[in-house]
């Protein structure tokens, strides 16, 4: 099995390497373009061969993306951005203690998405000389954001659309943790509504059909014309129709 050749190091001057390079990535699309005749042809029809044929443009083009990049001689980005940062303070007190809350906004905005940074703090100190409470200091966090954009990429086509989520939450009594929720967020775009945990796309609906990698039923479910109840065990009740 034959293997492509390692690009040419660097050398002379520019419009000599720019002529190997570009020698280089002309003697690399024959290679692919006759690796590419040579594929067994499905039986199946059209539509098989070009999913392949998607499938395979998609790899070369993300080859052909990393070879450019890493052996390019010059890389240059620019990109306009814009950025405004927004604060509030709530502040009361009394005899029985103080409460202090603390909203701040950070919106950026580029070429790319219109995104909008969210962060909410309350802090409660109790004075618990003047009013019996079963903690002295109470101490709320949330992160979260709104992204107007690009959310991600299908291959290498940009997805357009709207995410929504949630980073962090954090509540503290007296110094101790006692909620954690990180990293959960849904997204909208043209195509279908999506929800990940992680990083990791759990349910999206999409062509009239829900799809979820788990599910826990609370109470009960109703598939057509029969209703699923977990209450005094598990049961099935057909509804009539």
């Amino acid at each position: 099995m034959s293997k492509f050749t390692m690009p040419p190091a660097p050398a002379g001057s520019v419009q000599q390497q720019l002529q190997r390079q570009y020698a280089y990535l002309f003697q690399m699309a024959q290679q692919l373009n006759l690796a590419l005749e040579q594929l067994p042809q499905t039986s199946s029809g059209s539509a098989v061969s070009d999913s392949a044929g998607k499938d395979t443009a998609a790899a070369q083009y993300h080859t052909l993306r990393s070879l450019i990049i890493k052996t390019a001689d010059q890389v240059r980005r620019e990109m306009e951005e814009l950025s405004v940062s927004l604060e509030g303070t709530y502040v009361a007190s009394s005899q029985f203690g103080e409460y202090v809350e603390q909203l701040s906004s950070y919106i950026q905005a580029n070429p790319e998405a219109l995104t909008q940074y969210y962060s909410f703090t309350a802090d409660l100190q109790a004075d618990t000389e003047a009013v019996s409470a079963a903690f002295e200091r109470y101490r709320t966090e949330i992160q979260a954001y709104i992204r107007t954009g690009i959310v991600y990429y299908d291959g290498a086509v940009p997805v357009y659309g709207v995410a929504v989520g949630q980073n962090l939450t954090v509540e503290d009594v007296d110094g101790e943790q006692v909620v954690s929720q990180r990293n959960f967020r849904a997204t909208y775009t043209a195509s279908k509504l999506s929800f990940w945990q992680d990083a990791r796309e759990v349910a999206y609906v999409s062509n009239n059909r829900l799809y979820i990698t788990d599910i826990t039923v609370l109470q009960g479910l109703t598939v057509g014309s029969w209703q699923i109840s977990t209450q005094g065990g598990l049961t099935f009740r057909w509804m009539g129709g």
